[in-house]
């Protein structure tokens, strides 16, 4: 299970591999290398109504769901949902939930929220059920620059009237619940700035501290993951490794 695996491992490999493709770039530019390109002509109106047909009457057309969410970008689904919505007074991913099931409707209405909306998801749903998933906890909450934080918080909220660091501490405990609670305030240093001196003394630390377990040190643990920058990070991670 995913959550025995990131309980067993060295925790700082752990957190390092959910920060080492974390983008370089500030947190006012667009993150990622998008796969999914806008599509030309893009006609939110049109694709609206073949998605109404595709799920009116008996049964649903699959591929037509499949051929207009998959190959339209981010933006492009969210103004889809929002013509749907103008047009029919219907909601867009109700619909799909009432006319899909399994993965391909989890698939689906994914692709029809935002990033902060899609993060407080699967934060959600890594916690719904008996224990919690920790990857999916870490990579969402220990990955995110402060301004994604602060928008993921109250977009859990928002979307499930829940506040998500009580969640946290019901959900998890110990040092895990501490590592997360920390990263949880968006309150560490942002930039590409990089002290490698400093990287190296704080892979040194890192290691005495834990000594590859978790929760011998957490203090030291916690307060380099949580408030050091992602680029410094990745510096201290690849020191720690040699």
């Amino acid at each position: 299970a995913p959550q025995e695996e990131a309980a067993s491992a060295d925790p700082v490999n752990v957190v390092a591999a959910a920060v080492s493709d974390v983008s370089l770039a500030s947190s006012a530019t667009p993150e990622g290398h998008p796969t999914v390109l806008p599509a030309p002509a893009f006609d939110a109106e049109e694709d609206a109504g073949n998605l109404r047909k595709a799920m009116k009457g008996w049964g649903c057309d699959d591929s037509v769901l499949i051929d207009l969410l998959i190959k339209r970008s981010a933006d492009q689904r969210l103004k889809i949902a929002l013509t749907f919505k103008t047009m029919y007074g219907k909601d867009l991913t109700r619909d799909i939930k009432s006319e899909t099931g399994g993965h391909f409707k989890d698939t689906l209405v994914g692709l029809l929220m935002n990033r902060e909306q899609f993060d407080a998801y699967t934060l959600r749903r890594a916690m719904k059920g008996a224990g919690c998933d920790r990857k999916a906890l870490i990579e969402v909450i220990c990955t995110r620059n402060n301004a994604q934080i602060h928008a993921i918080v109250a977009t859990y909220k928002e979307m499930y009237g829940r506040d998500l660091e009580k969640d946290i501490h019901s959900e998890t405990s110990g040092h895990f619940r501490r590592l997360l609670t920390s990263c949880l305030q968006g309150n560490r240093t942002e930039g590409e700035e990089v002290d490698e001196a400093k990287a190296q003394k704080e892979a040194e630390e890192l290691y005495k501290a834990g000594e590859k377990k978790w929760g011998t040190d957490e203090s030291k643990f916690n307060h380099i993951v949580a408030m050091r920058s992602f680029a410094q990070l990745r510096a201290t991670f690849r020191a720690y490794r040699m």
